[in-house]
């Protein structure tokens, strides 16, 4: 199964291995014909929830958001455009390093979520770079581009592949240039009963159009 219930939604399981790819997988099909049933994040609050599922945002700061996002649904759906955009252009970034033009889109947004972070400490001195919870509607926007060009600026960036089951082309993170499927269990399973019935399946003989089994 690709995906698991959250707040009463379903989102697509974590298995990327870096949320700076994750949300290139909330959208199936990346080869296939676009389909609005592809889509993961088909309203705000999707995204909203999405961005606490990817451990992105705080669940006090998806709360805040969702409420936010109810008042104001314009800027509410001009966040998700945005979001959505980013996540095409990742998706060539990461697997067409050539493309400038993806490059740039995705550089823009790292750049103004690198402006808004303020470093922060806890109580066993370790300080990070964190995103203000009073970043607005397009917090899971900037959350999500900075996590990218984290991994951007790391060669694990060449690890990224692309499963290549029907309906899917999720990205995940390889480092050992194994692993070929998002999940052997669920694409990786689908392949191999494809193969097997393709085996089984009659072939024309010959011009005639005499079949026989293989």
């Amino acid at each position: 199964m690709h995906w698991v219930e959250v707040d009463g939604y379903a989102m697509p399981v974590l298995l990327a291995g870096h949320p700076g790819l994750e949300l290139c997988n909330t959208w199936a099909g990346w080869a296939d014909t676009p389909d609005p049933r592809r889509e993961w994040l088909r309203d705000y609050d999707r995204l909203a929830v999405w961005s606490g599922h990817a451990g992105l945002l705080s669940a006090d700061t998806v709360r805040r958001l969702r409420a936010a996002a109810r008042a104001e649904p314009a800027a509410a759906e001009r966040a998700l455009a945005e979001t959505r955009s980013l996540r095409a252009a990742l998706h060539e970034v990461f697997l067409v390093p050539g493309d400038t033009a993806a490059f740039g889109a995705v550089a823009r947004l790292a750049r103004e979520a690198a402006a808004a972070a303020t470093l922060a400490t806890d109580d066993t001195g370790i300080a990070r770079w964190t995103l203000p919870d009073d970043g607005g509607l397009r917090l899971p926007l900037l959350a999500a581009a900075r996590a990218a060009a984290e991994l951007l600026c790391t060669p694990a960036r060449t690890q990224v592949r692309a499963c290549p089951g029907d309906d899917c082309g999720w990205l995940f993170l390889d480092p050992r240039g194994r692993r070929r499927w998002c999940r052997m269990a669920v694409c990786g399973n689908r392949a191999k009963v494809r193969a097997y019935a393709d085996r089984r399946r009659p072939a024309t003989d010959g011009p005639t159009g005499r079949r026989t089994a293989t």
